[in-house]
């Protein structure tokens, strides 16, 4: 008779099996915790809770509400409806019931009133974010900020060597001329104007400049900024012209990091040329170009020639920082026949609100004296704060805030008589050209 033998069992089934009995088992256990916890748990005590109250509550009384701004009559909002209620009117009823008591808003006693007048704004209006709106205006109507023309404009943009440089028209109009914001001044006040540079290499900074700062104050981009065509086109959609910011040679060159396209002093246009043409690449709108540092390179007339022809050529004005004492930016200007203006000083030299709150005065002074004055910073949050702050009020001090476009013009060679001009003296000729 054959002896048959089992054979042994296969560690592969053998497995599966222990772990479907262990998955059955645990799930079993799990399934009876689960109805266990849901027939004798307490739902109130399930999880983590928290008490949010829209007003802090004290012990005795509720806060009042108050007026949102004063000298303004009470606006009580209702589902899609907007209701002003007059001074003195009775609107207990319409009240929204916020669990809270409501300020008395009637109007006050006459003669009280005669004893102790409140304080009203001259014209009868009332300041909103340092914009005064007045009786049948609106907030919006009063900030609304009319965006300058998308950019490129055609007819101003050629194609050289595969970059897209900005151009005159063929009827004659000019970058610097399409592309800075429209200025008038029919009053004649003395004007002031702002530029605020080293934007788009941060763009929080970017972004506040943009959407804080009056549409009046000039904007220059670094040319190696991020997204560089983004932000001019935000820029200009907010009303503010730019500038594009051209890096130039400074004495201590090569101890510190510069751009790869920096202009050179010492140069006759072989290597500076075409650096200058892939700056102007960078992006397109911006109504001329402004130096940045350039000390070394500006005094040096056989380099800053050939550049000034460029952008002259190209329908740009060079505006020229106060960054530097001996210049020959002016002279050339002058000779070639192009719109240019220096500032009269760097308002952001010392990086304190103090100090910058100072600078701004002396424009003040510098254009009543002259008709017009110019400041230069940098995109500092102080900066940037202190200027915002400071042209809130500029118009009751009968100065006017002006793009810096307004301020370039051709300059006469002949009154520089070869001498570096005053910046009084620029301003004032670019304000009345005649004199």
């Amino acid at each position: 008779m054959a002896h048959r033998r089992d054979a042994d069992p296969s560690p592969l089934r053998t497995g599966i099996a222990h772990a479907g009995l262990s998955l059955l088992v645990f799930g079993a256990l799990a399934a009876s915790l689960g109805v266990g916890i849901h027939f004798s748990g307490n739902p109130a005590e399930a999880g983590p809770r928290q008490h949010l109250a829209l007003f802090e509550t004290g012990p005795e009384e509720t806060p009042a509400l108050k007026a949102r701004l004063k000298g303004e009559a009470p606006t009580l909002m209702t589902a899609g409806t907007v209701v002003v209620a007059d001074a003195g009117e009775d609107v207990s009823g319409d009240e929204p019931s916020l669990g809270v008591e409501y300020a008395d808003l009637s109007a006050p006693d006459t003669a009280a009133q005669s004893t102790t007048p409140a304080p009203q704004p001259d014209d009868g209006g009332v300041r909103i974010n340092g914009k005064m709106v007045r009786p049948g205006e609106s907030y919006g109507e009063v900030s609304k900020v009319v965006s300058l023309d998308t950019a490129p404009v055609q007819g101003l943009t050629e194609r050289v060597n595969g970059l897209s440089l900005p151009r005159i028209s063929e009827s004659g109009e000019t970058p610097s001329d399409v592309y800075a914001r429209p200025f008038s001044n029919p009053e004649s006040k003395p004007v002031i104007a702002i530029v605020v540079g080293g934007l788009g290499i941060n763009a929080t900074h970017t972004r506040s400049a943009i959407e804080e700062l009056p549409p009046e104050v000039t904007l220059s981009f670094a040319p190696d900024a991020n997204n560089i065509q983004y932000w001019i086109n935000k820029a200009r959609d907010s009303g503010h012209e730019v500038l594009m910011e051209l890096p130039m040679e400074a004495y201590d060159y090569g101890r510190m990091k510069m751009h790869p396209q920096t202009l050179l002093a010492g140069d006759t246009g072989a290597r500076n040329l075409p650096r200058i043409e892939r700056l102007l690449a960078k992006g397109r709108g911006y109504f001329g170009v402004i130096n940045y540092q350039g000390a070394k390179f500006a005094d040096d007339p056989g380099a800053v020639g050939p550049m000034m022809k460029v952008i002259r050529d190209r329908g740009l004005a060079l505006v020229e920082d106060a960054s530097f004492q001996e210049s020959e930016f002016d002279k050339v200007a002058a000779r070639n026949q192009m719109k240019y203006v220096r500032a009269n000083s760097t308002i952001d030299a010392k990086l304190t609100a103090a100090e910058i709150g100072s600078e701004l005065m002396a424009l003040e002074t510098q254009s009543k004296e002259h008709g017009a004055a110019m400041g230069a910073g940098y995109a500092f949050p102080v900066t940037i704060q202190t200027v915002k702050e400071w042209t809130e009020d500029l118009n009751s001090r009968g100065i006017v805030l002006a793009p810096v476009s307004a301020l370039t013009s051709v300059i006469p060679a002949e009154i520089t008589e070869g001498k570096r001009l005053q910046t009084g003296s620029l301003t004032q000729a670019a304000v009345n050209p005649e004199g």
